[in-house]
């Protein structure tokens, strides 16, 4: 039992391994993201559902699609177009990491050198009152939908983010 144990560990281990040919962003990413991975691995892979850990990833990236879609329409309304715009030049291409989901209202700030006790007076107060009422599923959504904006939407896909947004079912003000 110890023996199939350390292998399990190994495994996780190195799937949560920073992968070397990663982008900075990526690669930050990631690293901030491991324990949270390897945690998630030892709690769902290899404890009798026959799950291997390769799988149980597969399995919780499955889960995390249907979270986020199922999730998107709660968007619906509360941003507008300009909101987007201050968003994508606050994160300019990064990726998120977990911890950094409850960080963006303040991020904004440090962004735009507000104080964020002091936000109330700026022009993005709206902005920032919305993200601090947020909550966790919407920031995890919010911060996807941004990351494919700018990955996917306007890169790939050359759409304007309103319309990107569209065609992930978030209507925008």
């Amino acid at each position: 039992m110890q023996v199939e144990k350390q292998k399990a560990l190994s495994v996780i281990e190195k799937l949560c391994a920073t992968p070397r040919s990663l982008p900075f962003h990526s690669k930050q990413a990631w690293m901030f993201s491991s324990h949270y991975m390897a945690s998630y691995l030892q709690e769902h892979a290899d404890n009798g559902t026959g799950l291997s850990s390769p799988k149980a990833a597969m399995m919780a990236a499955g889960r995390l699609g249907w979270l986020l879609k199922e999730t998107r329409p709660t968007l619906n309304g509360l941003f507008n177009e300009r909101d987007v715009m201050v968003l994508l030049d606050c994160y300019q291409g990064g990726i998120f990491f977990p911890d950094q989901m409850n960080c963006i209202a303040s991020d904004l700030c440090d962004h735009l050198g507000i104080e964020l006790d002091a936000y109330e007076t700026s022009g993005v107060a709206p902005l920032i009152g919305k993200l601090r009422g947020l909550t966790a599923m919407q920031r995890v959504t919010l911060a996807d939908v941004l990351e494919q904006t700018w990955h996917r939407g306007t890169a790939v896909e050359q759409k304007q983010p309103k319309e990107f947004w569209a065609s992930m079912d978030i209507t925008l003000m």
